[in-house]
């Protein structure tokens, strides 16, 4: 009869929950497998984090280029932004946080925009109210 792989020795530890460890055996020496041998905690651990990191990076997606970025000087360029991040992130080169992350950038910009806006006007009007001051000083003299 052909041997099956999970025939064989198995591990001679229980888990916490007091059941006997189904893992096959990987020291002969000990009787243990990777996780119970000596040093298996930290070395699952540095397992679960490499395969963090890989999943991680397998979705995060490629991102984007500064060249393929418009120059953000109008909301004009904002709504360019706007209109690539949302394919980006729609088509997987850039996640979902990274998206999140520039839109706010975005928006923020887009305040800052507006509120300088905002004051160029004021100061313009209030010029402009000098002037109308000035002119009918004038006037009444």
């Amino acid at each position: 009869m052909a041997k099956r792989k999970g025939d064989g020795p198995r591990c001679q530890a229980t888990t916490v929950a007091g059941r006997p460890c189904a893992a096959p055996v990987v020291n002969p020496v000990t009787g243990y497998c990777p996780a119970h041998g000596a040093g298996g905690r930290e070395r699952m651990r540095d397992r679960g984090r490499k395969g963090a990191e890989a999943t991680r990076a397998k979705w995060r997606g490629k991102g984007l280029r500064d060249e393929e970025l418009p120059e953000l000087c109008t909301p004009q360029d904002a709504e360019a932004w706007l209109e690539m991040l949302g394919r980006a992130v729609a088509t997987g080169r850039l996640g979902h946080h990274e998206g999140r992350t520039v839109v706010s950038a975005v928006q923020q910009w887009l305040r800052a925009h507006e509120a300088g806006a905002v004051s160029e006007r004021v100061e313009r009007l209030r010029r402009q109210l000098d002037e109308l001051r000035t002119d009918k000083l004038k006037v009444v003299r």
